[in-house]
């Protein structure tokens, strides 16, 4: 035990052109991507609108991002989704570069959770925007949170969470 204490941080700290092989054969981002921001096209409530979540891979990520979840923290509403508007494409909700083909998006029924996979996966180096068509916005105003996690390329990638964007939304 003491010796694979001492070899998995040595393993996860090692940069390679590659991602970072773990002992049990799964994969995970040498650097994992960062959410820049998440943004709402319209912060009234009961409006139809479109969240946007941006992402940098870094150049040193090691492996292509293969696929973003995107799940909804508790709070007063659940947000749904039109998943068949569901798109991406490189750069930022303002640049809008060339659309990105998607493979498969979807959640579990009854949840604000959705995954998006990249077919082909994002190389490093870019950037890349999700965009979920909502429903609607939630009746409630408030702060609503969603965690963001990023899955690199390969049959056993680990899921690296990003973190928490936040999208305000003003009753009327």
């Amino acid at each position: 035990m003491l010796i694979l204490a001492t070899l998995v941080p040595t393993t996860l700290l090692a940069k390679s052109s590659s991602a970072v092989p773990l002992p049990n054969g799964q994969t995970a981002f040498d650097a994992p991507p960062h959410l820049i921001k998440a943004e709402s096209s319209y912060s009234s409530s009961n409006l139809p609108s479109t969240y946007f979540f941006t992402l940098k891979i870094p150049n040193n990520a090691g492996e292509p991002l293969k696929a973003v979840k995107i799940v909804q923290r508790e709070n007063l509403e659940i947000i749904s989704y039109k998943g068949n508007a569901t798109r991406a494409f490189r750069g930022d909700r303002w640049a809008q570069g060339p659309q990105l083909s998607l493979a498969a998006i979807g959640g579990p029924t009854e949840s604000s959770e959705m995954m998006v996979v990249f077919d082909p996966p994002v190389q490093p180096g870019k950037t890349v925007t999700v965009s979920l068509k909502a429903k609607q916005n939630p009746t409630f105003g408030g702060v609503y949170q969603f965690g963001v996690t990023a899955y690199p390329a390969g049959e056993r990638g680990i899921g690296q969470f990003l973190g928490y964007a936040r999208l305000n939304f003003f009753s009327d």
